[in-house]
C-alpha cells in the first residue's frame, strides 16, 4: 500500500518541488553541501530529481547516485532532463544501497526523507559509515508543525502576472499532493516498527540521533520558510564529543 501511495504521489510530487521555498531549500542544500567536481555524491530518496538537478546545473563534474524506492518517481527523474554521464538512479532501499556499496561517498544529502524512515538512528549510521574522509552529510527535513498555508503563501506573493495566476490555478494540484503527503506522514508515524517517531521532527531530537550515529552537527538552521530543519554533518571521529550546534537549535 505504501508503495502504491508513493507511486501516486510521484504524478503530483513537483508542484510541490516547483513552489519557490522549495526551491529556496533545494539551493541552500547544494550549498551546504560544498560541491566540487571528483566528488561521488549520494541523493537519498531522491524522488522525481529535484535536488539531482540542481547539482547537475551547479557541479555537473560529480560522480551522484540517487536512490529511491518509488518506481515512479524514479521514471520521473530518469526522463527529467539529460543528466551529466556521472549521474544514476537505483531503486531500492537506502539502508540496503548503503550496505552493499564498497566505495563510500564524499557527499551524502536527502530532502524531506528523514521523516519516512523505520530507524532514522540506523539509517544515519550507515551514510555516516560510508562518508569518506573530510565528507559531509546536509538533510532538509520538515520540522514537527509543519505549516503547508505557510509555504503556499510564500509561493504566491512572490509571484507576479501570468506566473501568479499559473500558482493559483495550480492551487488543486498542490492540495491533492498536500493530501498524498499528508496521508503518508500519517502512515508513517503509525507504523508500529517505526522508531525515535517525534526526534525525527524536532532539531534537538535529530541531532542526538546523528551523534548516537556517529555523526557531528556542524550546524542546524531554519530551512523551507522556516518549516523544516537544514542540518549540516560530518564523521565524529570522537563519538564522545558533543555536536557543535548551530542557531535554531
Amino acid at each position: 500500500m505504501a508503495r502504491f501511495l508513493w507511486n501516486l504521489y510521484a504524478l503530483c510530487y513537483d508542484a510541490i518541488a516547483g513552489l519557490a521555498p522549495y526551491q529556496d531549500m533545494l539551493d541552500d542544500v547544494v550549498t551546504a553541501l560544498e560541491l566540487a567536481p571528483g566528488l561521488r555524491v549520494l541523493d537519498a530518496g531522491c524522488g522525481t530529481g529535484a535536488l539531482a538537478e540542481r547539482v547537475a546545473v551547479r557541479c555537473p563534474g560529480v560522480e551522484l547516485v540517487g536512490v529511491d524506492l518509488s518506481t515512479a518517481m524514479l521514471r520521473h527523474a530518469r526522463i527529467r532532463r539529460a543528466w551529466p554521464e556521472g549521474f544514476s538512479f537505483v531503486e531500492g532501499n537506502i539502508d540496503e544501497v548503503l550496505a552493499r556499496d564498497p566505495r563510500g561517498f564524499d557527499r551524502i544529502a536527502s530532502v524531506n526523507v528523514i521523516w519516512t524512515l523505520r530507524d532514522p538512528q540506523e539509517t544515519f549510521a550507515g551514510m555516516t559509515k560510508a562518508l569518506l574522509p573530510d565528507g559531509r552529510m546536509v538533510h532538509a527535513t520538515p520540522r514537527l508543525r509543519f505549516g503547508a498555508l505557510r509555504i503556499a503563501w510564500n509561493h504566491l506573493v512572490r509571484q507576479a502576472g501570468w506566473a501568479r495566476l499559473r500558482a493559483v490555478l495550480g492551487l488543486p494540484l498542490l492540495g491533492l499532493a498536500g493530501l498524498l503527503n499528508l496521508t503518508l506522514v500519517a502512515q508513517s508515524m503509525l507504523r508500529r516498527s517505526v522508531r525515535h517517531a517525534r526526534k525525527r521532527w524536532d532539531a534537538r531530537g535529530l541531532a542526538e540521533l546523528l551523534q548516537a550515529a556517529g555523526a557531528r552537527v556542524l550546524a542546524c538552521r531554519p530551512c523551507y520558510a522556516g518549516q523544516g530543519h537544514l542540518l549540516i554533518c560530518t564523521k565524529d571521529q570522537d563519538s564522545t564529543r558533543l555536536p557543535v550546534l548551530g542557531k535554531g537549535l
